[in-house]
């Protein structure tokens, strides 16, 4: 399945947890012809051959007979009287449970595809059954289309994902995917008349498919002479739009003819209606997935479409609106189609936001150089600004607003533009206050500044409240910043706003809120074309998934914002991409992975460059010790830090009292404790607090109300390891195992490799000893082949460390560290560190290291061995 890499390592994890004995659940959502049947259908053969059974229904187009018919006819469980289903009610739910119990005797993968088409009865049952068979060893694998509306099935798949449900949507198919699809099926390279249709389907598999289908069926595949829309095809278009109303279909044609976006007003006038009388045909066909609402007015989702739509449409009727398009559209005024409506600047202001920030830069300096005009001059250089700051150049992004902004009577519209990159770049890139006055200025003046200027300064001053620790203020002024965005600000800058407050409700640990928010946002962005600010939300959910202790989920958006980042040019996300990496190699162990990441340019944000502080002190700390890491620790902004990062607050204080500068400790400590008692109702900040007073002053209390009342796992982890250790140095073993059993099993659960390791060793130091070998499937020789340990202890040692440095940084002992490295040797058919080295070079220019090998976390086999030095304490506070 080309471009559904990302979407099959779910699948595969799925698969993957049902061979282990246990149960999960893969929900699949995806527009018409995204391709949700195929990964279905691919995960049924792929179960099959791994020997797991399946259970596979589907929801007929015309919908179900009867109430859970579909269900019943996947377990073979319809009854012999022909009413039977249709009288819902407990034997019915009964009888479903007791056939799946029956099948889940051994792993099962149920697989259930267009639920958007099952009734609500069938729904409901179908939580039942999922609630119910919680602990059995079934695998759920659910589909659904986003459009037309999922109904009830759209409320099934939200309470699911809430309950721990995975989730991943089928996006339209990347530019080189669709590439490959076609020289897969060609054979060699497309000519440029096959790669022009290919390229309009917009990345929709059904459509590509049916396409190559329809030109060999013609005889028109490879032929740049013929090439056109084949009849396959436009039977397959025709059936999408002949479900929709003729008021719908009317505006669709008429959208069509004229090949271009149509605004609402435009499109009523054509029509003969208002645009209030549009509302539900233009609602009818988007949510039937055919039009956009961008910017610019309505669209075709895909340009192909538009095309058939167009080509059915008799020559007359195409005439005839063709010129009464061109008698509206010459009695309209001239600048009042929209925001940014200077000379020949909407297709820069559309490239910018779709993302296109170089090819926008290009166009900006091409007409910079022919334009005579002083106020179209402006307009284009607060367009430059707007590419500088969206591109990581903040400083060169505010001398251009402020050029700008220097210019007498400027137009409203290049005002207000310039007015809020001025802010977004203040607020992101710089450190000093000079935004909040600015911002300030414009809530007063409220006559002279547009919606999105006061939004921008909104979020400008919710950041700066961020900053100094009063993340209550922060939280209601994003809010607010948000209900402006969404009543007033123009569609493409709207984002800031929610990305301001999705960082917030991270900070304070409001996980679900700030997921939900993040998943609308990039929803609409990737719906509307606005590509600019999807690196960002990428992530900030890298972010949330760390918080969440899924690094596995982490590592995969972070490498998706950095993806982003390079395609899009838009650097100022890579740098927190770059620290979640960092963050989750840490965790597990991978110094190397660490100083991979924080060895780049920290860049970005100043936020980014905080983080990218406290991960290269922590790094230090790992390799040399608690005093190495002192002095960058004197370099942190607490209170800022400590908003970001609650949980950096104890590891400073430990490190700190173990590099005997308790003087340091004490300053962090009071820090904590005054942003907790400013932050009182969030949980988190105070139990880091309570969890620094509580290393500070050996108390136990503390540290047993910080391990209970934080929302953060690897915190909660953290402190019920120093609650242990303060616990044995007063002779209270059995509590103090108790306390570290707790820990191991939290850092275990996330896959924290490293922490896990060193709680290990403090157990065998007490007599405790655990097995927690697992298994895990893997070649019997290559890179491949090696255990998490053996992993790596490889790097280590190709990075140039000794055995003793190894067995003291990975909590074993020398000898064991030297069993390892024998089987290394063996299964890498090697004799030397040297070639160690080369191997793990090659390696690493083929994987990411902060990718690492999370997947394989749970069949670790850290080996029980000698004790090391003892440390002062988790080693990661990210």
């Amino acid at each position: 399945m080309r471009g559904r890499d990302r979407e099959w390592r779910h699948v595969d994890g799925l698969l993957r947890v049902l061979r282990r004995g246990a149960g999960g659940t893969l929900l699949v959502d995806g527009e018409p012809g995204s391709g949700k049947s195929r990964l279905l259908a691919e995960a049924v053969a792929e179960a099959s051959e791994r020997g797991i059974g399946v259970v596979h229904g589907r929801v007929e187009e015309l919908g179900e007979v009867a109430p859970c018919g579909m269900l019943l006819e996947a377990l073979d469980l319809r009854s012999e009287r022909g009413d039977a289903a249709a009288r819902f009610g407990p034997p019915v739910l009964e009888r479903l449970r007791a056939g799946f119990e029956q099948l889940a005797t051994s792993p099962v993968l149920a697989v259930l595809d267009d639920l958007q088409r099952a009734d609500p009865v069938t729904l409901r049952t179908l939580h039942s059954l999922h609630d119910r068979l919680a602990n059995w060893p079934i695998g759920w694998m659910m589909s659904r289309s986003t459009v037309p509306d999922g109904g009830q099935a759209v409320s099934l798949f939200d309470l699911l994902e809430r309950e721990g449900a995975d989730r991943v949507t089928l996006a339209p198919l990347s530019p080189d995917a669709v590439a490959a699809l076609t020289q897969d099926t060609l054979g060699r390279s497309p000519d440029p008349a096959t790669r022009a249709l290919a390229a309009a389907a917009g990345g929709n598999p059904l459509l590509i498919t049916e396409l190559f289908a329809g030109l060999r069926e013609e005889g028109l595949l490879g032929d740049a002479t013929r090439a056109r829309v084949p009849d396959r095809l436009r039977m397959v278009v025709r059936h999408w739009i002949d479900t929709l109303s003729a008021e719908a279909r009317s505006l669709m044609e008429t959208i069509a003819v004229l090949g271009r976006s149509l605004s609402l007003e435009h499109a009523a006038s054509l029509l003969d209606t208002t645009p209030a009388a549009l509302l539900p045909m233009t609602e009818e066909a988007t949510a039937a997935g055919i039009l956009l609402v961008t910017e610019h007015g309505l669209t075709f989702r895909h340009e192909l479409v538009g095309d058939i739509v167009a080509a059915g449409i008799p020559s007359s009727v195409r005439q005839t609106l063709l010129d009464q398009s061109g008698v509206l559209m010459g009695s309209e005024r001239p600048g009042s189609a929209g925001l940014l409506t200077g000379p020949a600047s909407s297709d820069i202001d559309a490239a910018v936001a779709n993302g296109r920030l170089d090819e926008a830069e290009q166009m900006v300096r091409g007409r910079l150089a022919e334009h005579g005009s002083v106020y179209g001059v402006a307009e284009l250089r607060c367009l430059l600004a707007d590419t500088m700051y969206l591109t990581g150049r903040g400083e060169e992004a505010i001398r251009e607003a402020e050029t700008v902004l220097a210019v007498p009577g400027l137009p409203r519209h290049v005002h207000e533009r310039a007015t809020l990159v001025h802010l977004y770049a203040t607020v992101r890139l710089r450190e000093d206050a000079g935004s909040r006055s600015f911002a300030q200025e414009v809530i007063d003046g409220t006559d002279r500044y547009g919606p999105a200027a006061r939004t921008a300064a909104l979020v400008a001053l919710a950041t700066a409240e961020r900053h100094e620790g009063r993340l209550t203020a922060a939280l209601a002024l994003a809010e607010s910043a948000g209900r402006l965005a969404a009543a007033d600000a123009p569609e493409d800058r709207r984002y800031e706003a929610c990305l301001a407050t999705v960082a917030v409700l991270v900070d304070i640990h409001r996980l679900d809120e700030a997921r939900m928010m993040l998943r609308q946002a990039r929803k609409d962005m990737f719906g509307h074309g606005h590509l600019a600010w999807a690196a960002d939300a990428s992530a900030l959910e890298a972010r949330l998934e760390l918080l969440a202790g899924r690094f596995d989920n982490a590592v995969t958006q972070a490498n998706r914002a950095l993806d982003l980042a390079g395609a899009l040019i838009t650097p100022l996300s890579a740098a927190a991409a770059r620290a979640v990496l960092a963050a989750v190699a840490l965790r597990r162990g991978d110094l190397q992975g660490v100083a991979h990441h924080v060895a780049e340019q920290p860049g970005g944000t100043a936020e980014a460059r905080f983080r990218h502080a406290l991960l290269s002190a922590q790094l230090a700390e790992a390799r040399d010790g608690p005093r190495s890491a002192m002095p960058l620790l004197a370099e942190l902004p607490r209170p800022l830090l400590l908003s970001m990062e609650p949980a950096a607050g104890p590891w400073m204080v430990r490190v700190a009292l173990a590099a005997g500068d308790r003087a340091a400790a004490e300053h962090v400590v009071a820090a904590a404790e005054a942003l907790g008692r400013a932050n009182h109702e969030f949980p988190t900040l105070a139990a880091a607090a309570a969890h620094a007073r509580g290393l500070l002053d050996g108390d136990h209390d503390a540290l047993a109300l910080a391990a209970g009342r934080t929302e953060d796992v690897w915190a909660r982890a953290s402190a019920e390891e120093d609650l242990g250790m303060l616990l044995s140095t007063a002779g209270q073993r059995v509590a103090a195992a108790e306390s570290l059993d707790r820990a191991l099993g939290l850092f275990h659960d996330i896959g924290a490799l490293r922490d896990s390791a060193r709680i290990r060793q403090r157990l065998r130091g007490m007599g405790v000893r655990h097995r927690h070998w697992s298994y895990a499937e893997r070649p019997v020789s290559g890179w491949d082949s090696l255990t998490e340990t053996e992993h790596a202890i490889s790097l280590l040692a190709a990075d140039g460390w000794t055995n003793p440095q190894i067995a003291e940084q990975m909590f074993i002992s020398v000898h064991t560290v030297a069993f390892h490295l024998k089987h290394v040797f063996r299964k890498l058919s090697i004799r030397s560190r040297v070639e160690l080295a080369r191997l793990a070079a090659e390696q690493s220019r083929d994987a990411s290291p902060g990718g690492g090998r999370g997947a394989r976390s749970r069949g670790d086999d850290y080996s029980v061995g000698g004790c090391a030095r003892e440390t002062p304490g988790p080693g990661s506070e990210m």
